[in-house]
């Protein structure tokens, strides 16, 4: 419940030990009530330098420990206690410092984690503005659990616990699916695929593994607080927080991750034709990333490597073969020669709109199959231009986005016959749809045997976009418990078992391919069964609590200022 408004341990008073941490015994008799400043007088507050400094360090550390905790460094173990050092900052100050300092960790974290938006743009518009909506979101949080204070039973461990593993779960989500579709990068999940939370990946998705992080975090915090404990605490709450932070993190190892063929298996080949480098100049000569990918595909047949499938990358064909004779020479000859199915992508020109396609190109055939899976979330900013006419007036590199891409609404399945007359269902998503949760699901429920993503990744060169989708990939196949396929256009290409491992990989900017057998798998995991309900949950309690925990402490504060005023004048 909400304290009363002559609470001393009220979260708005300046003099409440729950603007440290969040009260102690005996609080009551060491200090006076006094009447609250107006909320939001100040953003910074009245913290001595030292200890602001201190803070923003602390800052710092856990933002430089976040971003290294994803690809190209990969230090998975850095994350929880990142988030922990996050956590010992903005609890111990009010809800505008705590949103203040969120919103400095997340530019911190954002601006180096999405680094390659510049270098694919070529400009820092982009980047930045791109980072500056998940700076938002995650203000946001920093907002609602600082004011989620007010309730008594949220500033006791396993309350702050719940509270900030379920909000953060809600902003996690929400983002990746607001505004324009959302953006589903840096879920802290992922960075948990080589770690023992990964192997919980089946049974809740991203919800669960993220949910789990945070609350260890919190737990780690406070158990190693120099702070003191709550009102109420026992002497062995540092030590029962600290064994169930360690338990959390550890025991999921106990947790096995299948990779046994229910389907019996495929040989899949991977060809990563290569985007030489500037790859506008490469794609504007007509057929040459056609022809790139056509020529490794014969090297892969000249290897004698039995594949089953072959998989391309996204637009790895330059120009539509349906209308470009040349283009299905190439294409044709080159499957013709590996005898055997291959999943190719190219796009498809309107009057003034384009659509991303991949489909199925069979030996024999001289254009692809019929049945085609189209891009159903297409990038904002990247491959479409929202409200084209306003941003075009802002921002010149709109230009560099002339034809805007249409969304293609099909479920993400194909279906491949094999030579020995087995068909196969794929659950397919193209380029950066690997992201999205619930695209991936659909997929799966409709019974994809493996997934596969084709993606072109040549504007980003060497930067750590492709591995950090190829991340993603891996943490899919952990949560659906299938194989999976990424074919990029000029890498990274990886082909992954069920539970994650990495079967072979290709580096950046090279010509190669990968041969690998892989289990295909009919059964579904209970993330795939429960699909986004799990997500929608933690948004709706995010929600409420923000806006409830909001309403609250405006309403606190209203009553101990009346009250104040009344002392007064009396």
């Amino acid at each position: 419940m909400a304290q009363s408004p002559s609470s001393p341990s009220s979260p708005s008073s300046p003099s409440s030990p729950s603007r440290a941490w969040p009260g102690r015994p005996n609080a009551a008799r060491e200090r006076t009530p006094r009447t609250p400043p107006t909320p939001g007088t100040a953003l910074l507050g009245p913290l001595p330098p030292l200890r602001r400094w201190r803070d923003y360090l602390c800052l710092a550390l856990a933002a430089v420990g976040m971003w290294a905790s994803f690809p190209d460094v990969d230090w998975w173990f850095l994350l929880v206690p990142s988030l922990a050092l996050l956590v010992s900052v903005i609890d111990r100050v009010g809800a505008w410092r705590a949103t203040w300092y969120t919103s400095l960790f997340a530019l911190a974290f954002w601006l180096a984690h999405i680094e390659w938006v510049r270098v694919a743009t070529g400009g820092w518009l982009p980047w930045v503005a791109l980072s500056m909506t998940q700076v938002l979101a995650l203000a946001a949080w920093g907002w609602t659990v600082s004011v989620a204070r007010v309730w008594r039973w949220t500033r006791t461990v396993w309350g702050q616990a719940l509270v900030l593993g379920v909000t953060w779960v809600g902003i996690e989500q929400l983002r990746s699916r607001v505004p324009f579709g959302g953006f589903a990068w840096a879920n802290i999940s992922y960075a948990q695929v080589d770690a023992p939370l990964g192997h919980l990946a089946p049974w809740g998705g991203e919800v669960l593994v993220s949910f789990l992080a945070v609350v260890a975090a919190v737990l780690l915090r406070r158990s190693v607080s120099l702070a003191p404990a709550h009102e109420g605490d026992h002497w062995w709450g540092r030590p029962a927080a600290l064994v169930t932070a360690l338990a959390v993190l550890v025991l999921p190892l106990a947790v096995s991750l299948p990779t046994s063929q229910e389907a019996g298996s495929m040989s899949v080949g991977v060809v990563q034709g290569n985007v030489e480098i500037p790859g506008d100049r490469t794609f504007s000569v007509p057929n040459k990333v056609t022809g790139n990918h056509a020529r490794v595909t014969h090297e892969l047949a000249a290897s004698g490597r039995h594949v089953d499938l072959v998989v391309w990358g996204e637009n790895s064909a330059d120009l539509d073969p349906r209308t470009h004779p040349e283009t299905a020479a190439l294409v044709s000859e080159a499957v013709d020669e590996v005898d055997a199915p291959t999943l190719i992508g190219f796009v498809e020109y309107g009057e003034s709109t384009r659509t991303n396609w991949v489909g199925l190109w069979y030996p024999g055939g001289t254009a692809p199959d019929a049945t085609l899976y189209g891009k159903q979330h297409p990038v904002p900013f990247g491959e479409y231009i929202p409200w084209r006419q306003f941003i075009s007036s802002l921002a010149s590199q709109t230009a560099q986005v002339s034809v805007d891409m249409v969304a293609v609404d099909n479920p993400g399945l194909l279906e491949v016959r094999l030579r020995d007359g087995r068909t196969v269902p794929l659950a397919v998503g193209i380029c950066f749809e690997v992201a999205y949760e619930p695209l991936i699901s659909e997929g799966v429920r409709m019974g994809g045997q493996i997934i596969v993503i084709p993606t072109n990744n040549y504007h980003f060169r060497y930067s750590a976009e492709s591995t950090q989708q190829a991340q993603m990939l891996r943490f899919r196949a952990m949560e659906f418990s299938r194989s999976g396929v990424q074919a990029s256009t000029n890498g990274v290409s990886m082909i992954v078992r069920p539970d994650g491992s990495v079967v072979s990989a290709t580096q950046k900017q090279v010509a190669d391919h990968l041969v690998a057998d892989v289990p295909l798998r009919t059964s579904l995991t209970p993330a795939a069964r429960l699909a986004d309900f799990p997500a929608w949950c933690a948004i709706v309690a995010t929600l409420l609590m923000g806006i409830g925990s909001t309403g609250a402490l405006l309403a606190l504060r209203s009553a101990r200022g009346r009250a104040g005023a009344e002392r007064r004048h009396s």
